[in-house]
């Protein structure tokens, strides 16, 4: 399929993605749908369990291998990934789309030496010779802030910090120059010194590199610091997004968003009682198993899922509770 003027650089259409456990399957993914542009950083936000993580690996392939995909579309420059039997999917993968991991201390490969992982993959697309793999390794290392890149390309991961070894992350996935970055909480295990850090690291990346980025983190001060726009996910399905951040934080329309933000601190205006969420998202086997409705336009760039009242008492917390 040719690209079109209008498709995003990312376009998730109804992606249902089923688990087997034992001799039943379950949707852990519903009709879940978004976008992002280049040069977007679109955060996807939602409660543990919500299915942030495993829409990231939907889009990459990396599923475990008691989940599949069954239903939906993910594109890529107007191409479906799906439809081929994952062939143009490997293709682009790590090249047009790459993902930052929350946990580089496991996504690095221990006994190899942090130079080596950040261009293996490109120095043998573009078939580079180990003196030029070097030089573009330690080039990386300095875009993505690392001082004295030489000698840190020439360690290993555990001779790294955390910081040190997020940043190595970020420049392997920035390697080849991808229009989309996937980014699964880059910055949870890091104190907030280094977060900070980070994400003026994925700013300056957004702006030089002009890539998109969907950003899954379960801290929505990072999203109101670092996002464009917001999906946000429950029970494995997207109940409300908006391409203005702004836009949505002003005035949530789902009464489960409107429960994620009553249950940020804030540091200015009144004091109030902290309010949390009235009941934690079902385990994936007692989920419903009905088709999700589709989301309903309300605004432009806006979307929410139908619900009903007893959707708002069951997300809703009294203050005094």
């Amino acid at each position: 399929m040719e690209q079109t003027a209008t498709a995003a650089a990312l376009q998730i259409d109804g992606l249902c993605v089923s688990a087997r456990i034992g001799d039943r399957s379950y949707k852990a993914l519903d009709s879940v749908a978004l976008s992002v542009e280049r040069g977007e950083a679109r955060g996807l936000v939602g409660e543990s369990g919500s299915g942030k993580s495993l829409t990231l690996r939907a889009v990459m392939g990396l599923l475990p291998p008691n989940l599949e995909v069954t239903g939906g579309a993910i594109r890529f420059r107007g191409q479906d990934l799906l439809a081929d039997g994952g062939k143009l999917l490997h293709s682009i993968r790590g090249t047009g789309i790459s993902m930052v991991f929350q946990e580089p201390a496991v996504a690095l490969n221990p006994v190899m030496k942090v130079g080596q992982q950040i261009v293996d993959g490109v120095a043998w697309r573009r078939g580079l010779g180990r003196r030029q793999a070097k030089e573009l390794a330690a080039e990386l290392l300095t875009q993505v802030g690392i001082k004295d890149p030489e000698h840190w390309a020439n360690a290993y991961p555990h001779q790294l910090s955390g910081g040190m070894r997020q940043r190595v992350m970020i420049a392997s996935a920035i390697a080849s120059q991808p229009e989309i970055i996937l980014c699964d909480e880059p910055t949870t295990a890091l104190d907030v010194t280094i977060q900070a850090q980070i994400l003026k690291l994925f700013k300056a990346l957004k702006t030089d590199l002009g890539a998109g980025l969907l950003y899954v983190t379960h801290d929505l001060s990072v999203v109101a610091e670092f996002c464009d726009s917001l999906t946000v996910m429950y029970a494995g399905r997207t109940v409300e997004q908006s391409d203005d951040l702004a836009a949505l934080i002003a005035a949530p329309a789902h009464p489960y968003t409107r429960a994620l933000l009553a249950a940020v601190p804030r540091i200015r205006g009144p004091v109030r009682r902290l309010r949390g969420l009235a009941s934690s998202a079902p385990p994936l086997t007692e989920r419903e198993q009905t088709v999700a409705p589709p989301m309903v336009p309300i605004g432009p760039g806006r979307q929410v899922a139908p619900f009903t009242h007893e959707d708002e008492r069951f997300f809703s917390r009294d203050d005094e509770a």
